[in-house]
């Protein structure tokens, strides 16, 4: 399949063949998405050697991807040319960790560290391939803790044009960046074609961080008007036609996400992977036309979650239903973390005066883990991704359920 991949390229056509990663020591396929952020923020990441340490962990587990995040806001955390890195020009900062994560990522990038390289080549050494995460609107409002983690985050791209963001049906600046706008999709594509040049295995697109991607803005509504003689601020949000109007643009950008890995396995040598995390009942509403995806052969696995604390369930089988036929992988996204929120600059400053302890966010179980599981397994997951979790016994657990 990969030679068919590559011939097809070759010919300048997209290859729309799905190949999904396969399972690792095990018969399910186990998925980690690390943001790329909090251990920075945390300390846990100081090193280069860190960073590989932290992958070869699971050299001998079934976890077969390892998601790892490359923006936070708008901003990247390895050397870019299309986009700052985070925390560039920024000397206050809100938290202590956010002030340690800044210095710790300039540091590295002075030392000549590339960290998405580093993750990638520690990921294959330890036997495990390397996806490149992309949060689709990770951006914060302009005043959020004091304007100081927005100017931390948020790219310049943001800062400078506020035309391309999303709006309100009375033209309200509702913060993250609008896809309706081709700048916005051009600057996001350029991130990515950036992560493609590094020896990586494919890239994830997570919708769940954060939607939406699409409001009400002129270009959607001048196209409205022109194709349904109606204005879409009159009709009711979830106007099927409105919501085709906005995933036929966000469909657009995948092809265009293909492209750009099918160039970079051309040269590869090699077919390079694309997923999406997707909300398993507001997908349509956030623009994701995974029915059109699926035919097309766009995703190689899809991740079905839920835009929330973890905890929640639903039911799978419409969702493996629809991939049959389609070589795309369906995993059960769990998000691990039951309660708890961000440290607040108020919350970090107290602690750090032992004024108070630092709150303790709660997280699922062993045993939760192991019969949520089986759960998915019997609805015909082909496999598990986990999101906000790193424990290796969690790993071990998930690797002894059998389907």
């Amino acid at each position: 399949m990969r030679l068919l991949c590559l011939l097809v390229s070759a010919l300048g056509l997209s290859s729309a063949i799905a190949e999904p990663p396969k399972p690792r020591n095990g018969d399910k396929l186990l998925v980690i998405n690390d943001d790329g952020f909090s251990s920075f923020h945390s300390g846990r990441y100081k090193t280069a050697e860190d960073l590989r340490q932290q992958m070869l962990r699971f050299r001998d587990t079934q976890v077969g991807v390892f998601e790892w995040c490359i923006a936070a806001g708008s901003r990247v955390n390895f050397p870019s040319k299309t986009c700052e890195l985070i925390g560039t020009g920024v000397t206050e900062f809100p938290r202590r960790g956010d002030k340690l994560a800044s210095e710790t990522l300039h540091r590295l990038a002075s030392e000549g560290v590339d960290t998405l390289k580093v993750v990638a080549d520690a990921c294959h050494e330890a036997g495990m391939s390397c996806y490149a995460s992309l949060r689709m609107n990770g951006d914060y409002s302009a005043g959020w803790m004091g304007e100081s983690l927005p100017r931390m985050l948020n790219s310049t791209f943001w800062w400078q044009h506020p035309e391309f963001r999303v709006r309100g049906k009375k033209g309200e600046d509702q913060t993250k960046l609008s896809y309706a706008f081709p700048e916005v999709r051009a600057f996001k594509l350029g991130i990515l074609r950036e992560a493609a040049e590094r020896d990586i295995d494919g890239i994830n697109l997570d919708f769940l961080r954060h939607p939406p991607c699409f409001g009400y803005e002129e270009p959607l509504i001048t196209a409205f008007k022109a194709k349904h003689g109606q204005d879409p601020r009159d009709l009711p949000a979830d106007d099927p036609r409105w919501l085709q109007l906005r995933a036929d643009l966000m469909t657009s950008f995948l092809r265009d996400v293909r492209k750009v890995l099918d160039d970079a396995g051309q040269k590869k040598g090699r077919h390079l992977g694309l997923s999406a995390r997707v909300d398993w009942k507001d997908y349509q509403s956030h623009g994701c036309d995974i029915d059109t995806w699926l035919k097309e052969g766009l995703l190689d696995y899809l991740v079905v979650a839920q835009h929330t604390l973890g905890g929640y369930e639903f039911d799978l089988a419409p969702f493996v239903q629809k991939a049959k036929g389609t070589g795309c992988a369906i995993l059960f996204g769990e998000e691990a973390t039951l309660s708890g929120h961000d440290r607040t600059p108020a919350e970090d400053q107290a602690i750090a005066a032992g004024k108070m302890k630092p709150p303790v966010r709660e997280v699922f179980t062993l045993d939760q883990y192991k019969s949520r599981a089986a759960k998915w397994y019997a609805a015909g997951a082909d496999g598990i991704q986990l999101f906000n979790e790193g424990r290796l016994e969690v790993m071990k657990v998930l690797g002894s359920v059998k389907p």
